[in-house]
């Protein structure tokens, strides 16, 4: 064999080794495990009640209302990550990027109430009275990453799981309907309003695996997020009670606080260790078997 082919040979079995870590790296799609995931929520509204005519000069009226909601992602919820599968976990020395980062919950019960009933009198002596109350409910809620996220993977004490965590531009978003009650009648749903918010906001988790397959984490922990301002649209909803009209509006919606417990997984295994160190020793003994035969 010429010194020109020997460098050769030497020059590929080194550039296959630096590569063996990273070949066949690409983000994978880890879809949600509805039933190990729980989202715990805090929401808020200021609300207000007017009425026309106000016969005894009572109003508007105002009121806060709130509610908590533990509840399950739905299964369109998911996260896509690149931590250097399916070709170099190198034991998490790559990191992990997350290109996509969702869930979507549909909140239950998920009521916001506090207001209380109101007595709105049908008369001028105020000796006929119609009782009513006012809720609200948010419908749905979404929590999405806005641009990709990169974070080391540091070992826990777990085997097999490390831990990531970075700042996310996300997008908090979802539905809110107001709901009047009068007694004796069905609960009225007044509308559906969506509402829209850019946050920036700590995120972290684990990832973990084996030779079965790999899981993602998003661990928000309780006060991570506290007294967020969602942006609504004007809210205001008219209700028609016969001899007078009702006006309820809602504003300054804010998630209090968030908690969540999600998991992601995916079949793609974590390759068994030295598995790329092994390969390079097998390319280095096939190219000393080829120099010692010229």
């Amino acid at each position: 064999m010429s010194m020109r082919s020997s460098l050769g040979t030497w020059f590929g079995i080194a550039l296959i080794a630096g590569s063996a870590s990273s070949a066949g790296a690409v983000p994978l799609t880890y879809n949600v495990v509805v039933a190990e995931s729980d989202i715990t929520t805090f929401m808020g509204a200021a609300a207000s009640v007017d009425m026309s005519p106000d016969i005894l000069n009572q109003f508007p009226q105002f009121g806060y209302l709130n509610g908590n909601s533990v509840s399950k992602p739905t299964t369109s919820s998911h996260a896509v990550a690149d931590v250097g599968l399916p070709g170099g976990f190198d034991n998490g020395a790559h990191g992990i990027t997350f290109s996509q980062l969702t869930f979507t919950t549909l909140l239950a019960p998920g009521v916001m109430d506090g207001f209380g009933a109101i007595s709105v009198p049908l008369d001028l002596l105020g000796t006929n009275v119609q009782f009513i109350a006012y809720t609200a409910k948010v419908a749905a809620l979404s929590l999405t990453l806005d641009a990709p996220l990169t974070s080391s993977l540091t070992p826990t004490l777990n085997p097999g799981e490390w831990a990531w965590a970075g700042l996310g531009n996300v997008t908090i978003s979802g539905i809110i309907a107001p709901i009047v009650q009068i007694p004796g009648q069905p609960d009225v749903t007044l509308g559906s309003f969506p509402f829209s918010q850019a946050v920036t906001m700590p995120l972290a988790g684990t990832f973990s695996g084996d030779a079965n397959g790999t899981r993602v984490t998003l661990g928000i922990p309780t006060d991570t997020l506290q007294n967020q301002s969602l942006a609504l649209p004007p809210i205001s909803v008219p209700l028609d009670l016969g001899l007078v009209s009702a006006t309820f509006q809602l504003n300054n919606l804010v998630l209090a606080d968030i908690s969540t417990a999600i998991v992601y997984q995916n079949t793609v295994p974590i390759p068994e260790p030295n598995t790329a160190a092994l390969l390079v020793l097998g390319l280095v003994g096939i190219a000393l078997r080829q120099r010692r035969s010229c």
